[in-house]
């Protein structure tokens, strides 16, 4: 048998379809057929390349870049060829790709990875997935939710916020793992988690109609706060984390930065909405909000002052956002979404989409592998991550209620509903 970078190159066109009687070679026969099978035998590193990425087509990208690429050096300079993947994601999804032509450097083989993962998973949610529907999971209304390594923390109008472990609940166990009754004094309405801090130890803010923003430290079976709330005086809408500075936005039109080791004292207060803000993120540079007045707000942190000012088309006003990449989409309460090419700065509106929903849109994913929304219709949308963010999978969610937000991290997808349930959906 051959080495795994052998084939064997077989003459099919002597085979035939008749019946006939098979004897034995003589010697003479067996070392002649012995001289032309070696003769036959071809290399799978000497395939002309063309060939070669024709046959690796029928393999996984991830397997071809964590496995085939060990075999040889020649297989490994094709895993590693950009270009290798960036032809094979033209070919296989047609459309720009990703939506707004991305910056230097942009990672083509993970984007391929992904993109084969998600739409394989998402092609085929009934047998890839499974979904857990955790009936009851709060008294009330649940109106936020976040997904954090393996486990989803949910929060509601009950005050209460509560903990799922993601493998007990897949071992049929639909219940928190951790139950924090009276978290807040109001309805729970925002989360946001911070990512891995070199000594740090927050990991997650929440908001709330009690006009407090708090700070937790959070396992599987202890929820601790980490720090005094900051108590804003009014209702806090959106909250969202980088580093040690947390942004959120509140009823009474303002948008206020803090820094989570310093005192209350020292906030940052922007106002530049008429009406209240819906939504707030914030990156190394800028601060960006939504708001009902209809606009969209950027914010120079190094300058502290406004940087530019984005009225969202349309008779409804925006109500949710995901940027990734240069690419920012806004969801409306009409069901659209709103696509702005952030690059150099431009915020500038360059697409539309209705999107199908026939409520509001209330939360929005993006990624590399994925666009998904989720809208007061109760449904949640699957599309593809390019300028014609054509439909992957609809997941239908009857007795659910309206979808008040999902979050999506490491093929783990959950949602909060507001008929008290959270539901969520992990790849098999």
């Amino acid at each position: 048998m051959g080495s795994l970078s052998q084939i064997s190159v077989m003459d099919l066109d002597k085979a035939t379809t008749t019946s006939v009687t098979k004897r034995s070679p003589s010697p003479q026969q067996m070392d002649t057929q012995d001289t032309m099978h070696s003769n036959t035998m071809m290399q799978l590193d000497s395939l002309p390349t063309e060939l070669l990425l024709h046959i690796l087509q029928f393999l996984e990208v991830r397997y071809i870049t964590q496995v085939v690429s060990r075999v040889c050096t020649f297989f490994n300079t094709i895993a590693k060829d950009e270009a290798t993947w960036k032809i094979r994601i033209a070919k296989r999804w047609p459309g720009q790709y990703p939506a707004i032509p991305p910056p230097q450097p942009f990672d083509w083989t993970m984007a391929c990875i992904v993109r084969e993962e998600e739409s394989k998973l998402w092609a085929n949610i009934s047998s890839d997935t499974t979904s857990i529907t955790c009936s009851n999971a709060h008294y009330s209304s649940v109106d936020c939710i976040k997904v954090m390594d393996r486990l989803v923390v949910s929060g509601s109008r009950d005050r209460g916020i509560n903990i799922w472990n993601v493998d007990q609940v897949l071992e049929g166990n639909p219940k928190p793992c951790l139950k924090v009754p009276d978290a807040h004094k109001g309805w729970v309405w925002s989360f946001s988690a911070s990512g891995p801090q070199p000594g740090g130890d927050l990991d997650l803010v929440s908001g709330s109609w009690d006009n407090t923003v708090k700070f937790w430290r959070m396992t599987s079976s202890e929820l601790r706060e980490t720090r005094k709330p900051v108590n804003l005086k009014v209702a806090v809408l959106a909250t969202d984390i980088h580093e040690t500075k947390v942004v959120a936005g509140t009823y009474d039109k303002k948008v206020i930065l803090m820094d989570t080791r310093e005192d209350v004292n020292k906030m940052t207060f922007f106002k530049c909405h008429t009406k209240p803000v819906l939504a707030v993120k914030i990156t190394d540079r800028q601060i960006i909000s939504l708001s009902e007045d209809k606009y969209l707000v950027v914010y120079d942190r190094a300058a502290g002052k406004r940087f530019k000012k984005v009225l969202i088309p349309g008779h409804s006003f925006p109500m949710s956002m995901s940027w990734y990449g240069n690419a920012l989409h806004v969801g409306d309460k009409s069901g659209h979404l709103h696509l702005l090419d952030t690059t150099n700065d431009a915020f500038e509106i360059v697409q539309q989409y209705h999107t199908g929903h026939s409520g509001k849109i209330t939360s929005i994913v993006h990624g590399l592998g994925s666009l998904m929304t989720a809208s007061s219709d109760g449904d949640i949308r699957v599309f593809h991550p390019t300028r014609n963010l054509d439909l992957m999978a609809t997941i239908k969610n009857p007795d659910c209620g309206e979808a008040a937000q999902i979050s999506y991290n490491d093929h783990i997808l959950a949602g909060a509903f507001s008929n008290n349930t959270v539901k969520i959906w992990a790849r098999n």
